[in-house]
C-alpha cells in the first residue's frame, strides 16, 4: 500500500478487501458479527468503508474467524491503524455536493483519471479566480452564503494538487463550450486559459478539446473514469458521475463502468490531438479580448 494513499480511501480499499474475506470465508454479515461479538450494523459499516470497530482486538477476532494468514493479518491491521484519521475535506464537508466526499476519496487514491467535462472547465484545472467565479454565480440560485463560496474554492484549490504535486495523471476532454462560456470576466477568461496551458505542460496532465464544428458524439453530463493501482483496489475503476444537484454518484459494476469507458473512448475520438491544445487556448484568448 503506497504512503501517500489517503485514510479515507485506505478505509474503502480496506472494507472492499474485509467483503472479499468475508464471501470467500462463506459467512454473511450476521454469522461475522457473531464471530466478533458485535452488531451485524458494525460489519456493514466497516465493509462500506465508513467507520471502524471500538476495539482493534474485534478487528483482530474478525481476521481469525477469515481465516487470515499471519503476514495477510500484519498488512490489513497496519491498514486498520492508518486509516483512522478524516481525508483533508473533512472540515469542509458542510460545503460538499452530495456524494462529493466518496468521490474525494476515491479521487484521492487514483493512479489515473479520465474525465469528460462539457460546460465548464473541469474542476482540476479551474484556476482560481475562475472557481470563485464560477460558485459565486451559483450562490444566490443554491442559497449559499460567502464563506460557502471561500470554502469551496479552498476545496478546488486542494484538489489540484494531485495532479500538481502527487503525479496522479489526468487525461481531460472538454467540449469547446467549456472553454468559450464567459465565467466571471474577459481577464478571468484569460487568466483560465493560462492555466490549463499551464496544467496541460505537465507530463502527467493531457487535455483534449472537441470543437463545437466537429460532427461526433457528445454527453451532457461531466463524469470522472478513476482507475487504480491494482494492488490497491480488488475493483479497479471506478466512475463517478455528476447529478441534477451537482453531486457526484461514484459507480462500480462492471456494466455502467464499461459504458462510461466506452463513451469516453468516443469522445476521444472526436477531440483535437492534446498539441494541438496551446493553439486553441490561444485563439479562445484573441476571441474573448474582441
Amino acid at each position: 500500500m503506497a504512503a501517500n494513499v489517503r485514510a479515507t480511501f485506505l478505509r474503502i480499499v480496506l472494507g472492499a478487501e474485509l467483503t472479499r474475506l468475508r464471501e470467500q470465508a462463506g459467512l454473511t454479515g450476521d454469522q461475522a458479527a457473531r464471530s466478533v461479538g458485535c452488531a451485524p450494523s458494525a460489519i456493514s459499516r466497516v465493509e462500506n468503508g465508513t467507520s471502524g470497530f471500538q476495539r482493534i482486538e474485534q478487528f483482530t477476532k474478525l481476521l481469525d474467524a477469515y481465516k487470515v494468514p499471519f503476514e495477510g493479518q500484519e498488512v490489513l491491521t497496519d491498514w486498520y491503524r492508518n486509516a483512522k484519521a478524516d481525508g483533508w475535506w473533512g472540515p469542509s464537508v458542510s460545503v460538499l455536493p452530495s456524494g462529493m466526499s466518496l468521490f474525494l476519496a476515491f479521487e484521492s487514491g487514483a493512479k489515473v483519471v479520465k474525465a469528460c467535462t462539457p460546460m465548464v472547465v473541469n474542476g482540476l484545472l479551474q484556476a482560481e479566480r475562475y472557481a470563485r467565479a464560477l460558485i459565486e454565480s451559483a450562490r444566490i440560485a443554491d442559497d449559499r452564503t460567502l464563506a460557502f463560496v471561500e470554502s469551496a474554492v479552498e476545496v478546488r484549490m486542494t484538489r489540484k494538487k494531485r495532479i500538481t504535486e502527487e503525479g496522479m495523471e489526468l487525461v481531460c476532454i472538454m467540449d469547446e463550450s467549456a472553454i468559450t462560456n464567459m465565467v466571471g470576466s474577459p481577464q478571468i477568461m484569460l487568466e483560465q486559459y493560462e492555466e490549463i496551458e499551464r496544467l496541460a505542460a505537465l507530463p502527467n496532465v493531457t487535455v483534449r478539446i472537441i470543437p463545437s464544428s466537429a460532427p461526433t458524439y457528445r454527453v451532457f453530463g461531466e463524469f470522472h473514469v478513476l482507475d487504480f493501482d491494482r494492488k490497491e483496489l480488488p475493483d479497479p475503476v471506478v466512475v463517478a458521475s455528476s447529478t441534477l444537484d451537482q453531486g457526484m454518484e461514484c459507480l462500480s459494476k462492471p456494466r455502467p463502468v464499461k459504458q462510461f469507458v466506452r463513451r469516453f473512448d468516443i469522445l476521444a475520438q472526436g477531440a483535437l490531438p492534446a498539441h494541438e491544445t496551446p493553439a486553441f487556448l490561444h485563439r479562445a484568448a484573441r476571441e474573448v479580448t474582441k
